[in-house]
């Protein structure tokens, strides 16, 4: 099975994943005067995260590099699993603030209501401070969207730590047997080339899926020309248009979803499913 990746959608889609301060349940000083500029003692800070495969690697890797730089401290990575099983952890963990890392990666939504217990550090006092951040946000090179994502209520309780598009990836060698002569690039287009499949198999080989629904609906509605904000309408002309667009394709059984696999890179390579879009950063998974 000869493998190949495309973007078919030229959007960056689904949230950067930050790393973010949690303190031990009271709320801390942010002013810049009040943070230390200089590790003297040894000093273990405890990182959770959901990296794996070659993204845990790199982690480790990077890890150790800093290490060497800075030998009063010791990074001590906790492998929480899938994000799914980060974002239960700490979830339960807010209940007990002790119990909680210096630093996790997180969605920002997984984290308001940390902030309304004030169990967060505001990092813009490490950001504008010139000896431990960049001087000021600008000075950073972080695109300003990035920065702005990892930020709850005005404050930047995070820095943007991963980040990914989706992309298309298909089985060459199930075009070629289907006589799929060209890779879909739009959205019309992905619904023909799946529902030949379907057809063309017998049913056996579902033609598309999305591993995301909640990134499907974003970029659908963006093809529309709608950015999702709290104005959306989500019962307008165009939100109809873009749920319809994948309601028709699982009626006619050649559009699927990851379900409770949550990604479809399994399905791909048992080749029940010919194509999907899912994150860049799922490539590992599929070679």
């Amino acid at each position: 099975m000869n493998l190949y990746k495309k973007i078919a959608l030229g959007l960056v889609a689904g949230l950067a994943l930050i790393a973010t301060g949690c303190s031990k349940g009271n709320k801390e000083d942010s002013s810049a005067a009040n943070i230390p500029t200089k590790i003297t003692k040894k000093t273990t800070v405890t990182f959770w995260h959901g990296m794996n495969g070659g993204q845990r690697a790199e982690l480790e890797k990077l890890t150790a590099e800093f290490e060497k730089k800075n030998p009063n401290i010791k990074i001590k990575l906790e492998n929480q699993g899938s994000y799914i099983d980060l974002q239960a952890k700490v979830n339960s963990t807010l209940q007990s603030p002790n119990n909680l890392p210096t630093i996790t990666q997180a969605y920002p939504g997984w984290l308001y209501n940390a902030v309304k217990s004030n169990m967060l550090v505001d990092l813009f006092p490490y950001i504008n401070n010139s000896k431990l951040g960049w001087g000021s946000a600008a000075k950073s090179n972080i695109r300003t969207e990035l920065l702005d994502g990892a930020k709850i209520q005005g404050k930047q309780y995070g820095i943007p730590f991963n980040k990914s598009i989706e992309v298309l990836t298909y089985n060459k060698s199930m075009f070629e047997k289907y006589g799929i002569k060209k890779v879909p690039t739009t959205m019309k287009e992905l619904a023909q080339v799946s529902e030949t499949i379907y057809k063309k198999s017998n049913h056996q080989v579902v033609g598309a899926g999305f591993d995301s629904l909640a990134n499907y609906y974003t970029l659908g509605m963006k093809n529309e020309g709608i950015n999702l904000t709290d104005k959306v309408n989500f019962t307008g002309k165009d939100s109809k248009k873009v749920i319809d667009y994948y309601a028709q394709g699982m009626k006619k059984c050649y559009f699927t979803t990851a379900g409770s696999a949550h990604y479809l890179s399994g399905p791909f390579a048992n080749e029940k499913v010919a194509m999907y879009i899912g994150t860049s950063a799922g490539e590992g998974y599929v070679k």
